[in-house]
């Protein structure tokens, strides 16, 4: 109630704030040692990181084993499998946390791990807005030492899949639902980057880049930029609109649907996205 109402008044002066999810290097360098730090860019993390973080990548908290291009793989770990994971990584849900990656030439992988913890009943989660280049480039301090946070228990006290849906829901729900794609134009057009099965994209999906959203130093855009975005698309914030985000695994959707909500909108996450669509080949694909 306190975010919506907070979203509300800004909305009313005509801007936004996104400083609830979205928080700033100072902000982090301030209040680094009150939170626990996630950094979600997998193996970059060994090339030097911020201080006090744990290496957390999205791969790390899904599905991996499981058969490419089905239904499980890529997708948020079984619950059981996932509190266990979460209790090893020393993160509970009474945690603040902040998480980054990069910016640059990424998936939104900050926003793939925010969007895990909030299914796991994480609540006070930020992403670090501008991510590593940002810290870097205001010569903020990096280490190459190993964090490790101490193991807990009972990590995930209840499990939240509204941000989510699953391909047979996206099929029952589909003549009400407005699709957005979030990969970049080629992919869209047909491009079989990264061992998709068919290339295209769902029928009647629209086409809006993850980091279009993105100001060139990996900063988030404001509100009014973003709005405009979304207008030239022909989607508007209203609460008969249901929206589902899409890409190739699940990643770069994840961190729309985040920025989505934040702005007021019905938005999910499609978490096994093409890979698993593309892989139906009784489902339509357009180009």
């Amino acid at each position: 109630m306190k975010k919506k109402l907070i979203l509300g008044i800004f909305l009313f002066m005509g801007v936004l704030s996104f400083a609830e999810t979205f928080v700033s290097t100072e902000w982090l360098s301030q209040n680094k040692d009150n939170i626990k730090i996630i950094d979600a860019r997998g193996k970059a993390y060994k090339l030097g990181h911020i201080p006090g973080a744990i290496e957390v990548s999205w791969k790390s908290l899904s599905d991996m084993d499981a058969e490419f291009g089905s239904e499980k793989w890529g997708t948020v770990l079984e619950i059981n499998t996932l509190s266990k994971k979460l209790n090893e990584l020393g993160i509970k849900s009474t945690d603040e946390i902040v998480v980054y990656s990069k910016t640059k030439g990424a998936w939104g992988e900050d926003g793939r791990v925010y969007w895990t913890l909030q299914m796991a009943g994480f609540e006070n989660l930020h992403i670090l807005d501008g991510g590593i280049e940002k810290w870097k480039s205001e010569k903020r301090k990096t280490t190459f030492s190993k964090t490790k946070y101490p193991e807990v228990t009972n990590s995930m006290v209840k499990w939240d899949n509204s941000r989510n849906i699953t391909t047979d829901q996206l099929i029952k729900e589909f003549n009400d639902l407005v699709i957005i794609d979030t990969r970049e134009g080629d992919e869209y057009l047909g491009a079989t980057k990264f061992g998709e099965a068919r290339g295209g994209h769902i029928e009647g999906a629209v086409n809006i880049p993850f980091n279009s959203f993105l100001e060139k130093d990996g900063t988030l855009k404001n509100f009014k930029d973003i709005e405009k975005i979304l207008k030239s698309k022909g989607i508007e914030n209203k609460d008969t609109m249901k929206i589902v985000t899409y890409c190739t695994a699940g990643i770069r959707s994840a961190h729309m649907q985040i920025i989505l909500e934040e702005l007021g909108y019905n938005a999910r996450n499609y978490d096994a996205s093409f890979y698993r669509w593309a892989a139906l080949k009784t489902l339509k694909l357009e180009k």
